[in-house]
């Protein structure tokens, strides 16, 4: 019987963990990403508590690549290592340490989209995404691969309803998976290079809107940016406002100026004119004294700003 060391931090993790418990694999060990502030790891799950309740030995770390985590896990002496759903480089002693080798989760249609943030680009870019474990090396998500299955990310989808589609995928992939590994195959295919594309880091600023661009793509930012991410944003007067929800308006024959609200709906929310196009923004955070009324711009007047603070600066200047 594999023994099978686990690394994780996300719901992903979790799931892999009851994928391995339900063919009875035998997990040596969990080591659980406890981040200074759970608040910016998207989907952070407790692996503590699932561990404890699963009776499976557990260590928590803050930087996978101390010597103390490398000693904890030798003494396992796992066969294979599923590194599941945390974005720090392992060490090569990681990659060393078992006797088969690290597996590796990604959720896209490896080759394609390796990198940094795939649920955020894969809804982004309304991309076919796809469970896939792989083999891994020194490498990002380039290794040769297990297993994979697809799903569509559709005009609806949000990051919210794309990462229940992942861990849909991923126990689907795990049940067409894990018995063929429990009976001793050992087969992954190698990627094909000539197909390979990579998404770069994306961070919390890349939420703001930028009226101008076309509602089709602020549609596609804000439900990228939506939860387990900080949400999209943008500015009203000097408030910065979050929104987690929109939907592109296909119907209404008016017209207005970039940004400006232009109809309020108590069901459908703010309409806004885009640079090409109208938007419904839905599940606005507002400050609590202030309200959006129709005829109200969003975003700043970059020039007119510009000048006021040069205006106020000269004024200081004369004083």
């Amino acid at each position: 019987m594999f023994k099978i060391l686990v690394i994780g931090a996300v719901q992903t993790t979790k799931h892999t963990i009851n994928q391995l418990l339900k063919y009875d694999f035998n997990i040596v060990g969990v080591l659980g990403h406890e981040p200074a502030n759970v608040g910016r790891v998207s989907g952070w799950c407790d692996l503590k508590a699932l561990a404890e309740n699963k009776k499976l030995p557990y260590r928590g770390f803050k930087k996978i690549n101390d010597q103390e985590n490398l000693d904890w896990a030798l003494v396992k002496q796992p066969d294979i290592i599923f590194a599941v759903g945390f974005s720090q480089l392992m060490a090569q002693p990681w990659l060393d340490m078992p006797k088969l080798g690290c597996i590796g989760f990604h959720p896209t249609h490896l080759p394609k989209g390796r990198g940094r943030a795939p649920l955020a680009w894969i809804v982004l870019e309304q991309a076919t995404g796809s469970a896939s474990f792989f083999l891994m090396g020194e490498g990002a998500d380039d290794g040769p691969v297990f297993v994979q299955k697809t799903f569509e990310i559709e005009e609806k989808d949000d990051a919210t309803s794309a990462e229940l589609k992942i861990e849909k995928a991923i126990i689907e992939s795990l049940d067409i998976w894990l018995p063929k590994l429990k009976a001793g195959e050992w087969n992954p295919i190698p990627q094909e290079e000539l197909e390979a594309s990579w998404y770069g880091k994306r961070a919390p600023e890349d939420g703001r809107i930028s009226w101008g661009n076309s509602a089709h793509s602020i549609d596609r930012l804000i439900k990228a940016s939506s939860l387990p991410h900080p949400g999209a944003y943008t500015y009203f007067k000097d408030f910065k406002i979050i929104i987690w929800k929109s939907t592109v308006e296909k119907n209404i024959p008016i017209q207005g100026v970039t940004g400006r609200v232009l109809l309020i709906d108590s069901t459908k929310g703010y309409l806004i004119q885009c640079g090409e196009g109208l938007i419904w923004l839905e599940n606005v955070v507002l400050p609590s004294d202030i309200k959006l009324q129709i005829g109200d711009k969003l975003g700043y007047n970059v020039e007119d700003e510009i000048f006021q603070i040069k205006s106020i600066l000269k004024n200081l200047a004369n004083e």
